[in-house]
């Protein structure tokens, strides 16, 4: 049986097998495959879409778990059963062809058995050729640091220097090394065990030729719109390395058929919205206004490519178009980029709450723009990994919190673009206590966990104990304790004006780094 939310997830912590009523119509269902089982792919999606499309998720045993793949076979057949009774399909590749993200980075399948899944789209678009199916892939990323966390075990003992390998290696071949950088070079090479190297870049081979398939399957029409998200794909860097190679497979694609951006756990929430547009055939207006400084030229942590690039490609993969009067835009998007053009981390000391002449200046624009009637989503991203402390306490002052269409400070700047962006568009179609409430999650979590709730654990738990917060073991229900309890004081403190009653509180993969939040 097919399986759905049954309310908004953030409202209510309940599973149904029902689909949730809201504005959402019948003849609009919809199959969405995530990328992974966490809230950003999944819990915060289907609620930001359920008031516009009847959304149907496939059941929690066909996902992936954290490193456990989900079983693909299983789930294409459940995708072939319910094609025919479908308008159209989302679905994130690396599922279907991986297991799931983290699974994409581990997995030991043959090059016959990846290209055998890719064919399956195939199948799909022949049991209803009317279909529409907009995918989306990742481009592996490429950590800096040694971290085993979601990557092979050898990775945490080489993966820096798997990393600076090949940064030169790509930097070689775009611009050549100085006599230094070669000696570094050649002292990498040697340095790490040519079998870890060889098994990382043998996957990344065969995940490349994945992508190019997709691509030959857009180009065939086979799948109707591909996104390739970029995952901490810094340059240089291998992953900016495979991306120049895959823009020479993209050929004569448009930017009506393929589109690639900064950011990966945003791709779902941004294809049903472009969905949901070219179901009601719309192609709404977004009037862009950037913080001080150096604004759409920034290039923020964690990419390869200016804020302004990143927000044109996430407005037209969205089935969005840019407009130059805020009079005529569907949606005013914010864009809250550093005054230096320096993303620094949320955590830092620099992120104070104490007000700052910019913010003060910004948070005043953006109180204009609502009182002009406006519209206005912000996209949160000054500071990697949360909110800006300063600018959510210039609009705490104001009362301007509750008046926004959206926000979002998530994780890197693509994610908080995504979704400020999908979620502010979409909010003309929501019920208004629908849009408070995802409005509220975003807050509870991009300002108050990332931004304060988590640093404040970090220096008074994780690390005056030495404890791993991706594997706390013993300290994890005492870690946890302490999230829920000032998660619950960050709510009473701060968002008084949405009438929460309840903060509840999950946590992905059993680590402190995200949280899932829900409210009632």
């Amino acid at each position: 049986m097919l399986t759905k939310r049954l309310v908004l997830v953030i409202l209510f912590a309940a599973w149904g097998l029902l689909g949730f009523g809201g504005l959402a119509r019948a003849e609009d269902r919809v199959l969405y495959i995530p990328l992974d089982e966490r809230p950003v792919n999944l819990d915060y999606v289907v609620a930001t879409t359920a008031d516009t499309l009847y959304v149907v998720t496939p059941p929690d045993f066909l996902l992936p778990d954290h490193k456990t793949p989900a079983p693909v076979d299983r789930l294409w057949d459940w995708a072939f059963k319910n094609a025919r009774s479908t308008t159209g399909m989302v679905l994130a590749t690396d599922t279907l062809i991986y297991g799931g993200l983290i699974p994409s980075r581990n997995h030991e399948l043959s090059r016959e058995e990846l290209l055998a899944r890719a064919e399956n789209f195939k199948r799909l678009k022949a049991l209803n050729p009317r279909l529409k199916i907009l995918a989306f892939t990742t481009l592996m990323r490429t950590p800096a640091v040694n971290t085993a966390v979601e990557e092979p075990a050898y990775y945490g003992t080489y993966g820096a220097a798997i990393y600076r390998l090949t940064a030169l290696e790509d930097k070689k071949e775009t611009q050549g090394l100085d006599a230094r950088e070669a000696g570094e070079l050649a002292g990498l090479k040697a340095s790490i065990p040519p079998e870890y190297l060889k098994d990382w870049l043998d996957r990344r081979a065969k995940n490349l030729e994945v992508t190019s398939r997709l691509l030959e399957l857009t180009r065939e029409g086979v799948i109707d719109y591909l996104v390739l998200g970029r995952d901490d794909a810094s340059a240089p860097s291998q992953s900016h390395r495979e991306y120049r190679y895959l823009l020479q497979q993209v050929g004569d694609l448009t930017t009506d058929k393929f589109i690639s951006f900064p950011g990966v756990d945003e791709g779902g929430l941004v294809l049903l919205t472009r969905l949901a547009n070219l179901l009601a055939g719309e192609k709404p207006g977004v009037y862009l206004d950037y913080a001080p400084g150096p604004g759409p030229a920034t290039v923020p942590a964690y990419e390869d490519t200016t804020v302004g690039d990143s927000v044109a490609a996430h407005i037209a993969a969205a089935g969005g178009r840019i407009v130059t009067d805020p009079r005529a835009a569907d949606l005013v998007l914010m864009v809250n980029t550093p005054p230096d053009g320096v993303t620094r981390e949320a955590a830092s000391p620099a992120n104070s709450a104490a007000l700052r002449p910019e913010t003060v200046a910004y948070a005043k624009k953006i109180a204009a723009y609502i009182a002009g009637g406006r519209p206005v989503a912000l996209a949160d991203i000054a500071f990697a990994n949360g909110a800006d402390n300063s600018l959510l306490a210039a609009l705490e002052q104001a009362g301007l919190l509750p008046r926004l269409q959206a926000y979002a400070g998530l994780n890197t700047a693509g994610n908080a673009i995504g979704y400020a962006l999908c979620q502010g568009l979409l909010a003309r179609r929501m019920q208004p206590e629908d849009r408070q409430a995802i409005l509220a999650v975003r807050l509870l979590d991009d300002w108050g966990y990332q931004a304060n709730v988590r640093g404040q654990v970090d220096r008074e738990i994780i690390r005056p104990y030495g404890v791993d917060k991706n594997n706390p073991g013993a300290y994890a229900d005492r870690i946890f304790t302490a999230i829920r309890e000032g998660m619950a004081r960050f709510a009473r403190a701060h968002l008084g004006d949405f009438k929460i009653d309840s903060v509840d509180i999950s946590f992905p993969w059993n680590r402190a780094f995200n949280i899932g939040v829900k409210i009632r």
